[in-house]
């Protein structure tokens, strides 16, 4: 693993319900110890380490709008990173943040070749292809999650008052996404636990 770029969620009732459910609520819930992060959406991952320097420099560069976040289901993944995660609708204002990211972060990626990754409908996560499912992750764990579980995952979620909607509306409910954030360089070579203190740039949007 290398660096990640995240979109963490503005302080307030919504963030605070998310860290709760990940840190709290959902791990008695699963058969196995699972670890406790910060709640994020992982905009790229893959990104060569350097110095924070460089990373703040290029977040600072980049010419960024404020994304609009809304959650559209509660998805259940076969990876350890995607097992439990909330999916989120890719508004066009997400795509163009990923692409103008992920084209300035990785040297590969022309602007064309992350117009063309933020389409797929894939993570490397779950099947080693190039894509993005943007999705803000509730429970990393590595056996599947079946039956009661999953019942149990969904009462918490609904009583956490995480609002979700299949069909983007062109609002954000208080409990169903946000607008804007802060995004962060991470280094995620460390263990899941550090990650909250492994942050190498930030940009509040």
């Amino acid at each position: 693993m290398a660096a990640s770029l995240w979109l963490l969620p503005p302080p307030g009732p919504l963030s605070a319900a998310l860290q709760t459910l990940i840190s709290t609520t959902l791990p008695p819930r699963i058969p196995g110890p699972v670890p406790d992060f910060q709640p994020h959406i992982t905009i790229s991952s893959g990104i060569p380490l350097s110095s924070p320097s460089n990373f703040q420099n290029i977040l600072d560069s980049i010419d960024l709008a404020p994304p609009k976040i809304s959650f559209k289901r509660l998805r259940y993944g076969t990876a350890f990173w995607t097992k439990i995660t909330i999916e989120i609708h890719k508004s066009p204002s997400l795509k163009s943040l990923a692409v103008s990211c992920r084209a300035a972060f990785l040297e590969q990626y022309s602007k064309a070749d992350a117009e063309e990754w933020v389409e797929k409908y894939t993570t490397p996560a779950e099947s080693g292809q190039q894509g993005f499912i943007p999705h803000l992750s509730l429970v990393y764990y590595g056996d599947d999650v079946e039956g009661l579980v999953r019942a149990g995952v969904g009462s918490d979620v609904n009583d956490a008052g995480i609002e979700t909607e299949e069909v983007e509306s062109e609002g954000v409910k208080e409990m169903g996404g946000w607008i804007g954030g802060k995004l962060v360089v991470v280094d995620t070579t460390k263990e899941v636990e550090e990650w909250k203190d492994s942050i190498l740039a930030e940009r509040v949007l």
